[in-house]
């Protein structure tokens, strides 16, 4: 049974007379021990799943199931159990950490809301915490603007794994740092994940980060998932037309040979009112069919693909 799974979830938003379906009929399992990767561009709906995921925001329609349970539906002790088993680390850590609380009240606060430790015992613990991220204890009496944004990253990941969850969700939490901190940090995750035995949700948009770490990975469009598989296979052969769009922004020598992708407006973009695929106005593969047919995700070559030409 996966940790945390959802069947058919469902989110819009309606800005005036616009509605924007973030979220359509959403499929994910997330296990332990398994690195599963969100991938698309800004606006695909990613950090929408996210919050959604964590009970920051309610869905419109369907489920989100933490080992089986409807997380809506459950009890006031179950609801704290999926509290401590499912963290998240956001993409601005400044924004997420309380500019007027120490960097200790700010790691301690998941144990006074949720432990039952005595002083010395949280005490210790925030120590061996602070020194897995590799900081050491002088960290704990500043303040989060006397940090640099890898300092600040560390901090807020430390504060999720504070109560050893099962899951931690990561909303692009690399995209705010430079390149030789991103790979620190995704040494850390790594390591953090095979010592503590926990699932990560990885958000993303780097394709590069999400070759290098994911087991598993779904692909976003316009608040659909167009694809989802197994990392080497869809690195290896992407089906969706988006997937290869997405495959052919990686930076690289290469580059030069590549078909350039037309552009399209704004508006077009963030329409989210297509009757059929969303990809249209983009798609070199287009057909009369995909203009007014929302395609199914069904199962090809072992994996989920959502798309008319299979």
């Amino acid at each position: 049974m996966a940790v945390l799974k959802t069947i058919d979830l469902n989110k819009t938003f309606k800005i005036k007379t616009l509605k924007i379906r973030a979220v359509e009929k959403l499929n994910i399992e997330i296990d332990r021990e398994q690195i599963f990767a969100l991938v698309g561009e800004s606006g695909s709906g990613k950090s929408t799943v996210a919050r959604l995921l964590i009970k920051l925001i309610k869905p419109d329609s369907g489920h989100i199931l933490f080992k089986g349970q409807n997380i809506w539906q459950m009890k006031r002790d179950d609801s704290m159990l999926f509290r401590k088993s499912v963290s998240i680390v956001f993409q601005d850590p400044y924004a997420s950490l309380n500019p007027r609380m120490k960097i200790q009240s700010i790691v301690e606060e998941p144990l006074k809301i949720h432990g039952k430790l005595s002083a010395e015992e949280a005490k210790s613990k925030i120590i061996e915490i602070i020194k897995e991220m590799g900081f050491d204890e002088t960290i704990l009496g500043r303040y989060p603007h006397q940090l640099s944004g890898g300092q600040r990253q560390r901090v807020a990941i430390a504060r999720a794994l504070m109560l050893n969850p099962e899951i931690l969700i990561a909303d692009e939490p690399l995209s705010a740092l430079d390149i030789s901190l991103q790979a620190s940090l995704l040494q850390l995750l790594t390591k953090i994940k095979e010592n503590r035995k926990m699932g990560i949700l990885f958000i993303t948009h780097d394709l590069n980060i999400v070759r290098t770490i994911s087991n598993r990975v779904a692909v976003m469009h316009l608040g659909r998932i167009v694809e989802e598989g197994h990392t080497g296979e869809i690195f290896k052969e992407p089906l969706h037309p988006y997937t290869r769009i997405l495959m052919n922004s990686i930076p690289g020598f290469h580059r030069r040979n590549r078909k350039k992708t037309p552009r399209i407006s704004t508006e077009e973009r963030i329409s989210w009112n297509l009757k059929g695929c969303r990809f249209f106005n983009r798609c070199d593969y287009k057909m009369a069919i995909c203009e007014t047919n929302i395609p199914e995700l069904k199962t090809v070559k072992g994996r989920k693909v959502r798309c008319f030409l299979y």
